[in-house]
């Protein structure tokens, strides 16, 4: 036992050091990002043989320890270790002058021991290339970092570490375009450790003359040194100024919060035509325009920011403004600051088609918006996502709609500022809705042919089956006509999608496709996770393949794993997306049952205590649902496939996997149990079962004797069945949780869901205030209310103009809003709504009330 577990202690020695005795790990992470070293011969094994790599004043001042290894024997078993070598340093044997000395004289005081620093520098000089890397530079934004890894020059240098310490000492020098000095700039000492602070360049800097300095007795022994330059994004001039600009627009836009509304207030003060306007009418049945939703994506492009932000708990745009004391609740106020944000623009939005001022302060506060998402932007991309193409095209396909959303609101704003008119008839056209409810409630009275046979309404992967079949075999038949939308989402003509669906499914679609960019950033991008993560664990993870060699296992890995995080982030994200529409077809079968009387979705049915409140909280809760439950299926999906990466890379896991799960009882009992049902299944049917039946038997005694012995045979692949029936359940869940109108909970917990509680208070809102019924009723009463002022009309649309026109024989032509037949058919519809809602007993019931309180008030 004791030499097991020397052997394992070896062997971890011996990984430990390849990772930091070799540098694998910078050369593993400058190979998969990518990132050239700036320095030649980062493994100083060509000291003075190449023009623009490492020298020195005298050929032999630094040398190249070559490898050593100590071998250990046990038994038959022989441990190889590489312990030292294999790195440059000062030569020991060569004397030299110094540049700093210490004799230990403090070595109780802090345990410093002795050092002596040669005056023998090993020189390189690297170069500032690139235009944006210069003018970064210029910017004094531009720093350099050095990274070294070190082991022990050799077997003497483990006996002088107990009385000398390894300390090296490194200085830049900078140089403009025509190599004139600028200044330079020193390290320190730097005992026992290679952490080298970075440094700043200074302005106009192009070239950096590196020097590095060792002790001779004890030296730091470099096994690999890389260069590199990255911008400082804090010290850069854009990030500074579009800070202070991000805090002005912030006080404006909150200022915003109030101006608006208070000029709002004062022209419903002032003016008898004005109405101070709600920001959204969740609650009334109107048309969805395009501007609404392309409002409520530029209010998504701040939500998705802010939640990004949080979950990777990065600073957010107001942490100037919430105190150390409030950080606990910064996530419900920051998404309530952009509702205040957003509150102008709806604002301007609802009262467009009022006034003209509206359309004016509508053009200012899309500006002020458009301005904080443009400086709160633009430091990422011209800093962070400028360092790799690919993802800075990504990222600006991906803030695409984002940009049409704005100007789109701004033009229309522009546009209704020039072209408004003082128009009742033209607010009344632009809120006009199809007549869908009376569409429905004429369908109601048509006469219906009832069947018996149940109709199974085919699948979502069926429709798009038969859609592409039907593309097929009709040629060139219109794919994206409403009719083949409505087959293919599952939605009824004659029932109206909720706005809240519709805005919420929009917010959710524009968060996902924001998600997918940013997270595949993050995973394999430059710097990313899948990277650092491969290079820190390679040495170990190649130990178990049949030929280690582990930087061909961190490109193979990362190979795979690339392909891993497209699956997850392009696929399950695109896959998710697709997925989420699934609550159109889900609202219309609800929204149908609902105006059936069918209250079965409901704990309690009827009696249920659901209530607005619920309905308030929908929109949050379906993109807030969406949003965490992709994510985290798409994390799922990564480990997964990890796992198969690993699998495939690892050949003895790989191994001792199929011979211990593969080739055993798990498997092989599974499998046979699988065949032993389905011979028992054909065995039932032919002896037992009379022809068309599925339980009606025959030879009822022998059934008997075959029941009994064949009842337990099942439990042998039920056994094994659980572990697969929860590994679907895993797969599943999450994607199946990440929409709020499904629900895979009892009835007992399922009131403890938000988000299908929210989706419920939702249904019962729609069904409470657009109940098709009810308002093809109401609009029959709307010709009996006279207006409290009279209609104005624009040019077009005047009465009087038009009948001028026709007298002095104008062929102007005028708006016709229906034919003779259509009012004749909306006549006899509502006639019947009418004559039925009369005689409906629940009514005559309510209005006996109403008539028998009138009676009695008359009489007392």
């Amino acid at each position: 036992m004791a030499t097991m577990i020397l052997i394992l202690l070896l062997l971890f020695c011996t990984l430990v050091g390849y990772v930091h005795g070799g540098g694998f790990t910078i050369r593993c992470w400058e190979q998969l990002n990518g990132k050239k070293n700036l320095l030649q011969d980062g493994t100083c094994q060509n000291i003075n043989n190449q023009h623009d790599g490492w020298h020195t004043f005298t050929n032999d001042d630094w040398v190249y320890y070559p490898e050593q290894a100590v071998n250990i024997s046990m038994s038959e078993a022989v441990v190889h270790i590489v312990m030292a070598g294999g790195c440059c340093a000062p030569n020991r044997l060569k004397p030299a002058g110094r540049i700093y000395q210490d004799y230990g004289e403090n070595y109780r005081e802090d345990g410093t021991k002795i050092v002596g620093i040669a005056d023998a520098p090993l020189i390189q000089t690297i170069a500032v290339e690139g235009a944006y890397m210069r003018h970064l530079t210029d910017d004094h934004a531009m720093n350099l970092t050095l990274l070294a890894s070190v082991n022990m020059a050799d077997k003497q240098a483990v006996l002088y570490g107990a009385a000398f310490d390894r300390a090296g000492l490194i200085t830049y020098k900078y140089m403009d375009a025509e190599r004139r000095f600028l200044g330079n700039h020193s390290t320190g000492v730097l005992r026992n450790s290679v952490a080298v602070p970075d440094v700043t360049l200074p302005r106009h800097t192009r070239y950096i003359e590196i020097s590095i300095y060792g002790s001779r007795t004890n030296p730091l022994c470099f096994t690999y040194i890389y260069a590199g330059l990255y911008v400082d994004r804090k010290q850069a001039t854009i990030t500074r100024i579009c800070s202070k600009l991000t805090s002005t627009l912030q006080y404006t836009a909150l200022g915003n919060f109030i101006l608006i509304p208070a000029c709002f207030a004062v022209m419903a003060w002032t003016m008898s035509t004005f109405e101070f306007p709600p920001p959204v009418r969740f609650l009334c049945r109107q048309p969805t325009p395009l501007m609404t939703l392309c409002v409520f994506m530029m209010m998504g492009s701040f939500i998705f920011s802010q939640a990004w932000n949080l979950i990777n708990s990065q600073s957010v745009i107001f942490d100037e403004w919430l105190p150390r004391a409030v950080k606990i609740i910064e996530l419900f106020i920051s998404f309530f600051l952009y509702a205040v944000y957003f509150y102008p623009v709806f604002l301007c939005y609802s009262a467009s088609y009022r006034s003209r001022v509206a359309n004016i302060l509508g053009v200012y506060v899309v500006l002020v918006l458009f301005s904080l998402r443009v400086v709160i932007d633009l430091p990422s991309y011209v800093v962070t996502y400028a360092r790799d193409v690919q993802y800075l095209v990504f990222n600006v396909v991906a803030a695409v709609p984002a940009i049409l959303a704005y100007a789109a609101v701004l033009g229309f704003f522009i546009v209704r500022s020039f072209t408004f008119r003082s128009c009742d008839t033209c607010r009344i056209l632009s809120l006009e809705v199809a007549d869908t409810e009376e569409q429905y409630v004429r369908r109601l009275f048509m006469p219906h042919n009832f069947k018996i046979a149940r109709t199974i309404k085919p699948t979502l992967w069926r429709r798009v089956w038969l859609l592409i079949s039907r593309q097929q075999k009709l040629k060139r038949q219109g794919i994206f006509r409403m009719t083949t939308v409505r087959w293919l989402f599952g939605i009824n003509e004659f029932v109206r999608i909720p706005l809240a669906v519709k805005v919420a499914l929009t917010l959710l679609i524009y968060c996902l496709a924001q998600l997918i960019p940013i997270l595949l950033t993050q995973m394999v991008g430059v710097g990313g996770v899948v990277p650092m993560r491969i290079c820190a664990w390679s040495p170990y993870l190649a130990q178990f393949q049949y030929h280690p060699d582990p930087m061909h296992f961190a490109a193979k890995s990362f190979m795979l794993m690339q392909i891993a995080a497209y699956f997850a982030t392009v696929g399950a994200g695109g896959f998710c997306m697709i997925y989420a529409f699934g609550i159109l077809r889900r609202a219309t079968k609800d929204l149908l049952r609902l105006r059936r009387g069918d209250y079965g979705i409901f704990k309690g049915k009827k009696d249920n205590d659901i209530d607005i409140d619920d309905a308030i909280r929908f929109l949050g809760v379906c993109v807030g649902f969406g949003f965490t439950g992709t994510m985290y299926f798409m994390v799922e999906v990564a480990l997964i496939g990890t796992g198969i990466a690993m699998l495939i890379q690892l050949d003895h896991v790989r191994d001792f996997l199929l011979h211990r799960v593969g080739y055993g009882t798990f498997f092989a009992s599974f499998f046979v149990a699988l065949v032993v049902q389905m011979i028992q299944k054909r065995i039932t049917g032919i002896l037992f079962l009379k022809d068309g039946s599925r339980f009606s038997l025959q030879n009822r005694a022998p059934f008997l004797h075959y029941w009994y012995f064949m009842m337990l045979t099942s439990m042998t692949r039920a056994l094994t069945s659980y572990i697969i029936r929860t590994l679907k359940l895993a797969l599943r869940y999450p994607l199946f949780s990440l929409r709020v109108d499904r629900n895979a909970e009892t009835w007992s917990v399922r009131r403890g869901d938000g988000g299908f509680v929210g989706y419920c208070g939702m249904l019962l809102a729609e069904h409470e205030y657009n109940n098709p019924v009810l308002l093809v009723f109401i609009e029959c009463l709307l010709p009996h209310i006279h207006p409290k002022r009279p209609f104005r009309y624009c040019n077009v649309h005047d009465p009087m103009k038009q009948q001028d026109d026709s007298v002095y024989g104008s062929e102007k032509t005028t708006l016709v809003l229906s034919s003779r037949d259509a009012k004749a058919i909306r006549a006899r519809t509502r006639w019947f709504l009418a004559y039925t809602l009369i005689h409906n007993p629940m009514i005559r019931k309510c209005r006996k009330h109403v008539l028998k309180a009138v009676v009695d008030k008359y009489n007392s």
